[in-house]
């Protein structure tokens, strides 16, 4: 009974030495091993004006990984990149989008290679969106919050094959949503 109890317990810490080694790399990672930050040039604006909303997102994981771009490459395509407004009461203005169909990539890998931007620990995508007020029915003058969010990729919408396609690629895909949000003053516009 002594020696199979020691069995177990040599059994166990051997286990617990090698797991590490034979974990398998993921292909979905958490948003938390990306950083998500937006700015603007200014923080007032004039109703009917168009905000250029700058992006930065940021690889702070220790190993590489792919962020999504804007947009997806599907057919029909939705956004990675989505951007609104809430104003003071908590009401929050978030646009439509839409678009046409003319094919797209006809592989998972080639949908990556137009939706998705390798990043090495510390690496950074940068981009601009616009938000265009005029879009947003109903803002007034007064202080609202830009919201914007970055959603990666849910794993439930691959099939089989294109996951394992997916966790032949160079790194894992940031799954979930980050988020971040700014503060603006539109003033009135002038006529």
């Amino acid at each position: 009974m002594k020696s199979r109890a020691c069995f177990l317990v040599i059994g166990f810490s051997c286990f617990l030495v090698t797991a590490p080694i034979v974990a398998q790399r993921q292909t979905f990672v958490p948003p938390s091993d990306v950083s998500f930050k937006i700015s603007t040039k200014q923080t007032s604006y004039k109703t009917g004006e168009s905000i250029t909303l700058k992006y930065s997102s940021k690889n702070i994981s220790n190993a590489a990984l792919f962020v999504p771009r804007e947009w997806e490459a599907t057919c029909p395509a939705s956004p990675h990149l989505w951007a609104w407004f809430e104003d003071s009461s908590g009401k929050h203005f978030v646009p439509g989008y839409g678009g046409s169909c003319t094919g797209g990539p006809k592989t998972v890998t080639e949908r990556m290679s137009k939706e998705a931007a390798f990043l090495k620990p510390g690496e950074h995508l940068d981009g601009t969106f616009q938000l265009d007020t005029k879009l947003f029915g109903g803002l007034k003058p007064g202080v609202y919050r830009i919201e914007a969010a970055l959603t990666g990729w849910t794993e439930e919408k691959f099939s089989d094959a294109e996951r394992s396609e997916l966790a032949k690629m160079a790194g894992p895909f940031m799954a979930g949503e980050v988020s971040d949000s700014i503060r603006i003053t539109l003033t009135p516009s002038v006529k």
